[in-house]
């Protein structure tokens, strides 16, 4: 058996699953961005990225606005280990939880999509996450 006929037979199984991850970040320019798209390549090779655009804050008041973008990856981690690993990364990349308060968003990372399941409808509705699915064709 080749290893790709393993991998085809593993993701059969529910092994391997689908995920679209919103990531956004009102620090002035898109660095912490480019820095949680390099974590996210190295934790799961193949993710692929919509375009990053700069939108307006929305939900709380802020004179900054954001850099977002879609991410589309496959994982093997479940639904909880998935978010606590987004969470784990949040935080690495400098994320507090009394910035919010102040308008500040360093990084945000949230799981839009396990298996087909769309999680945190609202989001859906944003334009750069409408328009990041259409792009990578989801």
């Amino acid at each position: 058996m080749t290893a790709q006929n393993a991998l085809f037979l593993w993701a059969k199984k529910g092994m391997i699953k689908t995920c679209v991850i919103g990531l956004g970040s009102n620090d002035p320019g898109p660095a912490r961005i480019l820095s949680a798209q390099s974590a996210l390549r190295a934790a799961f090779p193949g993710v692929r990225f919509s375009t990053l655009r700069q939108t307006r804050p929305v939900g709380f008041p802020s004179p900054r606005w954001f850099h977002n973008q879609v991410a589309l990856c496959t994982t093997a981690l479940t639904r909880d280990e998935m978010t606590a690993f987004l969470k784990q990364m949040e935080t690495a990349h400098g994320r507090r939880p009394e910035d919010k308060a102040r308008g500040i968003v360093r990084l945000d990372l949230d799981l839009l999509c396990y298996d087909g399941e769309v999680l945190k409808p609202e989001d859906w509705a944003r334009d750069y996450v409408k328009e990041g699915v259409a792009e990578l064709g989801i």
